[in-house]
C-alpha cells in the first residue's frame, strides 16, 4: 500500500490539533470561560472555499484566545508552564510555515473560526514530478477594515525584508503572492467574503474562488457532508469547538473510498468527539443484495458482563459477536480482512462458528511484558444446550488444525487447543493456542490458561467495573450504544502495526508520528472510550471520549 506523504505531514496535524493545543483539560471542574465548555452550534463557514475532493480539513470554531485562557484555567498550577510552552510552539509553527505573527498580524481582528485544509494532494495531477500539495489557511474576520490594514502591513513587511511580491486578478479577485525562496515558504493571499485566506500556491486560491462563485463545486454542498454535519446538531451535547473531516480516498490510492467527519467538544472530564463514517458507494453496490447484519442494541444490563473482566485492562463490549464480525467484512480492506482472519484463526468469520456468542460479549486485551498481549473473550449463555452444541462444533472445526484435549482448572473442566510438534529427542512438545470453558452463565475463551483460571474466580472488587475511570467512560458514552470500548493507558497498540497493517509504509508513518513534536501532548491521555451508536450499509455513527491527565 502506498500512502501519500501528505498523510503524515498534514492529516495528523489537522485531526489532532484540536486536542494537542488543549492537552491539559483533564480536570476542569467548572473552569471558565464557560462558553468554551458549552461550544457552538454553528458550522465551519470556510468549507465553502474547499473543493469537494479536498482530502481533509480541521476547523476551530472558538477564538484561540478563549481556548488559551481555557487551557490555563483547566491545567493544574504545576502544569501551566507546560501549557504555555505548547501554545508558544503552535504560534512558532504558524510563523515558520506561514510567516505570520499571530499577536501582530491576526489576533486584533480575528473572529471565531480558523480553518486549515489540504485542498489537493497533487495540484498538477502529475505524480512523476513529485507531489505538489495544496494547503489553505482561512481566518474569519470580525473587523474587515482592521483585517485589511493588518494584512496590508504584513505584505509590506515581506517586501521590505526582500521578498518578491506578485499580483494577479482571478475572476475579479486580487491575489498577492511571494516567489519561492529556499529558506522561506511560498505564500499567496486574498480576502473573500469576510475571510482572510492564505495558501501555499495561487492555484489553491483559484479553486477557492471557483468554489465560492459556483457553490455546486464546494465541499459544503456535498450531500453526505451536509447531512452528517446536521446530525451533529441534534440530541444532547450538540455544542462543539471544532470540526474535522478526512476523505480517505484522496490520501492514498489503496485506502478505503470512505470519509470520516468528526465534531469535537469539551466536557468537564475530558474531550468528546462525535464521528460519522460514510461508506463507499461502490462498496454499497456489492452488498445491497446481501443480508448485511444490523447491530442490535444490547440489553440495559449488558454492563454486567464487564464484571468478568479484570482491572487495568482494555475491553470491547457488544452484542452478537458473529454478526459484528460479519458486518466488518463489508467495510474492511481486503488486506485488513485477511489480517483479521489470520488473527482469529482457527475461528472463521462465518457466524456459525460463533453461534455461542450471539448475545452479550466482552473482549479484554491484557498487556504482558515485551509488548505482548493476552486476550479474553467472555460471552453470555442464554441457552446452555445450544451454547454447548455450538462450542462442540467449534472444537470439531479446530481439530482439523490443532489437538483438542481437556484439563481441569479449579475443578472446572477446560478444553484446550494445542499446537503439537515432534522434537529432536523423539518426543512431543507443544504450546496452548487457546482454552475455553462454559459455566452456568458464561463461556470463557482465552489464549492464556493463567488468564482463564483467574477469570473463573474473579471478584467484583477485582473487575474492571471497580475502576473509577471505567465508570466515568461508561457514563460519558451514549446510553443507546450498540458496541463500546474502554482503552486503558497501559495498552500497547504497536502490535496493530504487525498484526493488522502489513503495509510497507506503516512503520515509516508510525515513526514520523511518534517523532513529531505534535505527538508529545498525547502523553497527557490517560484513558479513552468509544461507542458505535448506529450502523447500517451506508453509515457508522459513534462517539469517542478522552480523559486526560
Amino acid at each position: 500500500m502506498k500512502i501519500k506523504p501528505v498523510f503524515v505531514g498534514i492529516a495528523v496535524v489537522g485531526v489532532l490539533l484540536l486536542v494537542l493545543s488543549l492537552s491539559a483539560v483533564g480536570k476542569i471542574f467548572g473552569a471558565n470561560p464557560r462558553d468554551v465548555l458549552a461550544g457552538v452550534k454553528t458550522q465551519p463557514l470556510a468549507v465553502k472555499f474547499l473543493p469537494q475532493r479536498s482530502p481533509l480539513f480541521v476547523s476551530f470554531l472558538v477564538n484561540p484566545d478563549k481556548l488559551a485562557l481555557f487551557t490555563q484555567l483547566a491545567a493544574k498550577p504545576s502544569d501551566r508552564g507546560d501549557v504555555r510552552h505548547e501554545l508558544a510552539n503552535l504560534r512558532q509553527q504558524l510563523q515558520q510555515n506561514w510567516l505570520l505573527d499571530y499577536d501582530r498580524d491576526i489576533q486584533p481582528w480575528l473572529d471565531q473560526e480558523i480553518t486549515l485544509a489540504v485542498t489537493d494532494v497533487d495540484l498538477d495531477q502529475q505524480p512523476a514530478n513529485g507531489l505538489q500539495t495544496g494547503y489553505l489557511l482561512a481566518f474569519a474576520a470580525k473587523d474587515a477594515e482592521l483585517a485589511k490594514t493588518s494584512i496590508d502591513a504584513f505584505w509590506q513587511r515581506l517586501a521590505v525584508n526582500g521578498s518578491d511580491l506578485g499580483f494577479e486578478q482571478y475572476q475579479g479577485i486580487s491575489i498577492l503572492n511571494t516567489s519561492f525562496a529556499e529558506d522561506k515558504p511560498a505564500i499567496a493571499g486574498t480576502t473573500l467574503d469576510k475571510f482572510v485566506l492564505f495558501a501555499n500556491d495561487t492555484r489553491v486560491l483559484h479553486k477557492a474562488i471557483d468554489a465560492l462563485q459556483k457553490p455546486d463545486l464546494s465541499l459544503m454542498n456535498l450531500e453526505n457532508y451536509r447531512d452528517r454535519l446536521a446530525q451533529f446538531n441534534t440530541g444532547k451535547n450538540v455544542g462543539k469547538v471544532g470540526v474535522a473531516y478526512i476523505n480517505l480516498a484522496e490520501l492514498g490510492e489503496e485506502l478505503p473510498k470512505e470519509s470520516l467527519l468528526m465534531s469535537l467538544s469539551f466536557d468537564k472530564s475530558g474531550i468528546r468527539a462525535k464521528t460519522a463514517l460514510n461508506l463507499a458507494s461502490e462498496k454499497l453496490e456489492t452488498v445491497v443484495d446481501t443480508q448485511t447484519p444490523k447491530l442490535k442494541t444490547p440489553p440495559k444490563n449488558s454492563g454486567n458482563i464487564a464484571n468478568k473482566i479484570p482491572l487495568a485492562n482494555s475491553v470491547i463490549i457488544g452484542n452478537n459477536l458473529g454478526e459484528t464480525l460479519q458486518g466488518l467484512q463489508n467495510t474492511l480492506l481486503p488486506e485488513w480482512k485477511q489480517s483479521l482472519i489470520k488473527t482469529i484463526a482457527p475461528i472463521t468469520l462465518d457466524s456459525s462458528t460463533l453461534a455461542w456468542a450471539q448475545h452479550d460479549y466482552a473482549i479484554a486485551l491484557l498487556p504482558k511484558a515485551n509488548h505482548d498481549l493476552d486476550w479474553l473473550l467472555v460471552a453470555k449463555v442464554e441457552d446452555a444446550n445450544v451454547t454447548k452444541e455450538a462450542i462442540a462444533n467449534l472444537d470439531r472445526l479446530v481439530r482439523n488444525k490443532l489437538t483438542v484435549g481437556e484439563i481441569s482448572l479449579k475443578a472446572q473442566p477446560v478444553t484446550i487447543w494445542t499446537n503439537l510438534s515432534a522434537n529432536d529427542n523423539s518426543g512431543v512438545s507443544g504450546n496452548v493456542v487457546a482454552a475455553h470453558t462454559q459455566t452456568k452463565d458464561y463461556v470463557y475463551l482465552s489464549n492464556s490458561l493463567a488468564v482463564l483460571e483467574a477469570s473463573l474466580t474473579l471478584k467484583n472488587s477485582e473487575s474492571i467495573t471497580a475502576s473509577k475511570l471505567f465508570k466515568t467512560i461508561s457514563a460519558k458514552l451514549p446510553s443507546d450504544r450498540l458496541t463500546y470500548g474502554y482503552i486503558d493507558k497501559n495498552l500497547d497498540l504497536s502490535w496493530v502495526q504487525t498484526s493488522l497493517l502489513n503495509f510497507k509504509s506503516t512503520s515509516e508513518i508510525t515513526q514520523n508520528i511518534s517523532n513529531s513534536p505534535l505527538a508529545k501532548p498525547l502523553n497527557h491521555m490517560e484513558v479513552s472510550g468509544f461507542a458505535i451508536t448506529s450502523s447500517d450499509k451506508s453509515m457508522h455513527n459513534g462517539e469517542l471520549f478522552l480523559i486526560l491527565k
